[in-house]
């Protein structure tokens, strides 16, 4: 199972007190290996020294950060393939995700449905979920059947007479809030299946992978990265930051939603969905 990044100051009740455990298991590690460290779960100048010196001794980047590969090498497990690794920075037990998680768990089958269907890693989508919905904790009313983005648009349009949907809900339909004004399905589908919604956003993320491999011959994370930020903000404006030589979620909500989706995929990786 992999585990989360950690770097000095994680652990402090001032920095990041859920990730507590998590140093105290990478001490407890580092004690194994020789080094005279408490296992207080403080993450201090005393864990960082101790940690770039087992780095450096095994021909890892000796920057005093646990990710992956040093994660690997404490536990003897064979290095992962940085394609199917998601680092994240939440801590396996962080009360607000472990919500969220119990919330996506019902719907498990589906994902694992959908990321066979469509060649999609399944913690990409429990993150995208998460992102999306919170796993339909966030929507009016939560779960499945519930909608979101209630931020009024220009009309009219093709499809509607005022700023919001004729149904009195938000743009966002469902756990993978499918776009009411951009796709059929969330006007006249049902969107409110969390089967159909699931597989229909796994689709969508599909279509933008499919996009982006003929239009930039992307491949691994890049490629994943610029397909998620599309599911955000469409490819067209993905396509359009790329040639501008900007990041890929330069116009995506917050100007972070491929990276946030997969710190999110991260946690659930954690938490056992492969």
């Amino acid at each position: 199972m992999s585990r989360p990044i950690l770097r000095l100051n994680d652990g402090y009740d001032h920095t990041s007190p859920e990730l507590c455990d998590e140093v105290k298991e990478l001490q407890n590690e580092l004690q194994q290996e020789g080094y005279a460290l408490d296992a207080d779960g403080f993450f201090g100048r005393d864990t960082e020294a101790a940690l770039k010196q087992f780095q450096s001794e095994h021909n890892l980047d000796d920057d005093g950060v646990a990710g992956a590969l040093t994660w690997a090498a404490l536990l003897g497990t064979p290095p992962p393939a940085s394609d199917k690794v998601y680092p994240t920075t939440i801590a396996r037990n962080d009360s607000g995700y472990l919500k969220q998680l119990d919330a996506a768990t019902q719907y498990l089958a589906f994902v694992r449905q959908g990321a066979q269907q469509y060649g999609i890693d399944v913690p990409v989508l429990g993150g995208l979920g998460s992102r999306e919905s919170r796993w339909g904790l966030a929507l009016q009313p939560a779960g499945a059947g519930g909608t979101g983005d209630f931020a009024e648009r220009g009309f009219p349009t093709r499809f509607r007479q005022g700023a919001l949907p004729p149904d009195g809900g938000g743009f966002g339909r469902g756990l993978m809030q499918i776009d009411f004004d951009a796709h059929e399905f969330a006007r006249t589908g049902d969107w409110q299946d969390p089967q159909q919604n699931i597989l229909y956003g796994c689709k969508v993320l599909a279509d933008c992978l499919s996009f982006f491999q003929r239009k930039q011959n992307l491949q691994g994370k890049p490629l994943l990265r610029a397909a998620l930020a599309a599911y955000n903000c469409g490819p067209g404006n993905v396509l359009k930051a790329i040639r501008n030589g900007l990041d890929v979620d330069f116009y995506t909500a917050h100007r972070d939603y491929s990276k946030d989706v997969l710190n999110r995929a991260g946690f659930f990786q954690l938490n056992g969905w492969e």
